[in-house]
């Protein structure tokens, strides 16, 4: 099955209604305030969108009002933000969210990326994609883990060295 990845930020509901119900709710009323400054990649396939993801270079919807200081720091160190990552249950398994992100750090070789889970479950999957494990928020009503990937310039992402960056919460 050959798969492409499209930006298809100018046409958001590629995405959007790929997405359970909460995760809309999470990121399309606030879709107008971010689309200058986000852009939405999608992975499809005959025409159907498996999945994708946001990368912003702004503070996101997700993060406010929980740690918008933390995320503020990572923006500000020059790095863009990986959210909404979303796979259906039905193409699980089969390494597209690897895909996806490979396919990102092939379009962006020399960006480096943030990102927070709140399940810790999860960061195994994105360690073995080249993030590394920075720190646990704990919020009022969660936990989240920060992970971060970071390249040197004229390096591949995908095997560039990783530099451990602890920020205090």
């Amino acid at each position: 099955m050959e798969h492409r990845f499209i930006e298809s930020t100018n046409s958001p509901d590629l995405f959007f209604n790929a997405l359970p119900e909460d995760w809309q709710e999470g990121i399309v009323p606030f879709w107008q305030d971010y689309k200058h400054t986000a852009k939405i990649y999608v992975l499809e396939s005959a025409g159907e969108v498996l999945g994708g993801g946001i990368v912003f270079s702004t503070v996101s919807p997700d993060t406010q009002p929980s740690y918008y200081e933390e995320a503020q720091r990572w923006f500000d160190q020059g790095y863009l933000y990986i959210g909404f990552l979303w796979f259906s249950e039905q193409h699980r398994g089969k390494q597209l969210g690897s895909k996806w992100l490979h396919h990102l750090y092939d379009l962006l070789p020399d960006q480096n990326f943030w990102l927070a889970i709140d399940d810790f479950k999860l960061s195994a999957f994105y360690q073995r994609n080249g993030f590394q494990l920075i720190h646990k928020l704990e919020l009022e009503e969660s936990n989240e883990w920060i992970l971060s990937m970071e390249c040197a310039p004229g390096e591949e992402l995908t095997t560039g060295r990783m530099q451990k960056i602890f920020v205090q919460a």
